[in-house]
């Protein structure tokens, strides 16, 4: 009977991890790494920095090996990336903000040159998990391979020794407790992340990988269901929309029958989420439905409601919707 508790922890700490961040948290723009979200396919590898090698190898003509304390030695660089979860719903806490520090992926793919006929590179983590990139994003000079994230050493559950961070694209591929890269002619079939989208001519077919964040908005405060005594406030949250910049943030305070521009707080950036602030003035006591939306550099706005012919459940962008009470 006394092992039964322990046994218990051992058999959680076997489990992926899944956790959110609480964005009623939301204060400063980088996300403490110990509030971070968490997303794991395959339970938590046991990893050691001592020892540790990271190969590139496939269709490239000098396949490398290097270990954890060379890849640190190499040129580095930092760079602020929002990462989301693909399944991250309106609202949800499957998204957080850290400025990264690593070497560019590009730098270790140059060196091991890529034959003539690579288009894709495989990334492979301790945990068994994998993902492949088209060569051109993996080449791309902001995508990393990272083993520092807010300034200090990557916590093991953020994929220390190193992991992979792909700007602007979901938190899947950037695959953490990274050990192998491989090089390749064709893309990877056992994907997942697939849009799937539905007719009644068609059935459901696939349509597409799932790559780059999607622009999307949400409320950090107040809260779904909160309860407000007061006669204005301040309405805040935040706004992403992968590779490109938000350019504006609306939000409604009648049911959607009006908009209002929210102050961005800072210069919108790719790759970064930007927090959004509106005072209300509330006319008086009821319920209120509150919307956001947000709009970024290309024209493209967050839909209003998902889209009916998709039946999956990945680039949950529409409206963040809140319902409050005023007394």
């Amino acid at each position: 009977m006394l092992l039964a508790p322990a046994f218990a922890v051992f058999l959680r700490a076997q489990k992926p991890e899944i956790s959110s961040f609480d964005l009623s948290l939301l204060e400063h723009w980088a996300t403490p790494s110990e509030l971070f979200f968490v997303r794991e396919h395959f339970p938590r590898p046991h990893v050691s920095a001592a020892g540790w090698k990271l190969s590139l190898a496939g269709a490239v003509a000098t396949p490398l090996e290097m270990s954890y304390e060379e890849i640190a030695a190499q040129p580095r660089k930092a760079l602020p990336v929002t990462l989301e979860c693909a399944e991250n719903p309106p609202g949800g806490g499957l998204v957080s903000h850290a400025e990264w520090a690593g070497v560019s992926l590009a730098s270790l793919l140059e060196k091991a040159q890529p034959r003539p006929e690579a288009r894709f590179v495989r990334l492979s983590g301790a945990d068994s998990f994998a993902r492949s990139l088209p060569l051109a994003k993996a080449m791309h000079p902001d995508t990393l391979v990272a083993f520092q994230m807010n300034g200090e050493r990557l916590p093991e559950q953020h994929g220390f020794p190193l992991r992979a961070v792909i700007p602007g694209w979901y938190g899947m591929d950037s695959v953490k407790w990274l050990r192998g890269m491989e090089v390749l002619a064709d893309e990877d079939p056992a994907q997942g992340y697939v849009r799937q989208v539905r007719s009644l001519l068609a059935g459901t077919r696939p349509a597409g990988r799932v790559t780059a964040i999607t622009v999307k908005s949400a409320f950090a405060r107040p809260a779904d269901g909160a309860i407000l005594t007061q006669r204005r406030f301040v309405l805040r949250g935040a706004a992403w929309a992968g590779e490109n910049r938000v350019q504006q943030v609306e939000v409604s305070t009648d049911g959607e029958k009006s908009w209002q521009p929210a102050r961005l707080g800072s210069e919108p950036l790719p790759y970064c989420w930007v927090h959004w602030s509106r005072e209300w003035k509330i006319p008086g006591r009821g319920n209120y439905s509150l919307s956001v939306r947000a709009t970024d550099e290309r024209g493209t706005q967050q839909p209003q409601d998902r889209p009916a012919d998709r039946a999956d459940g990945y680039e949950l962008n529409a409206w963040h919707r809140i319902q409050v009470t005023v007394r």
